[in-house]
């Protein structure tokens, strides 16, 4: 019996590792054994624990049907079996998945849950992560008054455990909802922040965000050399890591604060780069982007021939 719980543990850490290497099929793999000797066993606790992996598993696929219904099944066992923490992980990952899933009412209605569970069992991390989720739900439904109130509270908690990368977190989603909300003085200030910390954690990404997004916040104040300074930083970082997609989003946002200048011939060379870099890594996404700008800019310019105008020029109509 000793044993089979120990090879069960195993097949457990196993699966999370290949998960975190990103080989998400042996990580399913390992979670459908662990899940088999949980039954085996009749260790209802450990059932939970291997549906909870593979909810987690499928997710990292992006199969969100199936991840859904692995993390219901371990809410099901958690709620039998009285397991508190293993609600509040299930409420936890059933809130993110519906997230995904674009269903942002039902996001907050698991998030909500999860942080009643982490209150009650005074777990500080736990409650700054929902409060984060809460946040970032708020905001997906355009309510961005409500995401600051919740990252502020995520950020007061982070401050509390003295959990930098949190902190960093935290300032960077209250930047983006004060840009949402027009307050680009609030985005500039709670950014800084992030840069700030994003640096001193080693955080390359979250500098990379933090640069696109004082960028974009000077460019709603309409201090276009200031944008154009932090978005050249941006792609400076994005070039220093052989970050593809950082720079296609400096290029992209380049473009634009070129545009907002009226340099438009600058605008368009940017705009070139982030079209080459979209089609390259293939985002869709951001190719459409690209056409849609480069057609703009030619328009702008009054080359009502180019092929990009005439397509912007049918959207403009």
């Amino acid at each position: 019996m000793g044993n089979k719980a120990e090879e069960g543990r195993a097949y457990n850490n196993l699966g999370i590792v290949w998960r975190c290497q990103g080989d998400v099929e042996k990580a399913i793999d390992y979670h459908n054994l662990q899940l088999n000797i949980a039954r085996e066993m009749r260790d209802k606790a450990g059932e939970g624990s291997a549906y909870g992996n593979l909810g987690s598993d499928f997710f990292a696929l992006g199969d969100l049907k199936k991840s859904v219904e692995y993390h219901m099944l371990h809410l099901k066992i958690a709620e039998e079996v009285d397991d508190t923490i293993g609600k509040g992980c299930a409420y936890s990952n059933l809130g993110i998945a519906f997230f995904s899933f674009g269903d942002f009412i039902k996001a907050e209605y698991y998030h909500k849950l999860h942080l009643n569970i982490a209150k009650e069992m005074g777990d500080k991390a736990g409650e700054g992560c929902a409060y984060s989720n809460l946040g970032c739900a708020s905001h997906a439904r355009g309510d961005f008054t409500k995401a600051i109130e919740y990252h502020n509270l995520d950020l007061k908690i982070a401050k509390q455990l003295h959990d930098k990368a949190g902190e960093g977190g935290a300032y960077g989603n209250l930047g983006h909802a004060f840009h949402c909300l027009g307050d680009y003085k609030g985005a500039i200030d709670t950014n800084k922040f992030f840069l700030e910390i994003a640096k001193e954690v080693g955080d390359k990404a979250g500098e990379g965000k933090a640069y696109d997004n004082l960028g974009n916040a000077f460019r709603g104040l309409g201090d276009f050399k200031k944008a154009i300074h932090y978005h050249n930083l941006r792609l400076s970082l994005a070039k220093e890591n052989n970050d593809k997609i950082g720079l296609g989003h400096a290029y992209g946002n380049l473009g634009n604060a070129f545009r907002s200048l009226g340099d438009f011939k600058n605008a368009i060379d940017y705009y070139k780069l982030h079209l080459e870099i979209a089609q390259e890594v293939g985002d869709k996404a951001g190719e459409g982007r690209a056409y849609g700008n480069l057609g703009f800019a030619f328009y702008s310019l009054g080359d009502l021939k180019h092929r990009h105008a005439k397509r912007a020029r049918v959207i403009f109509l």
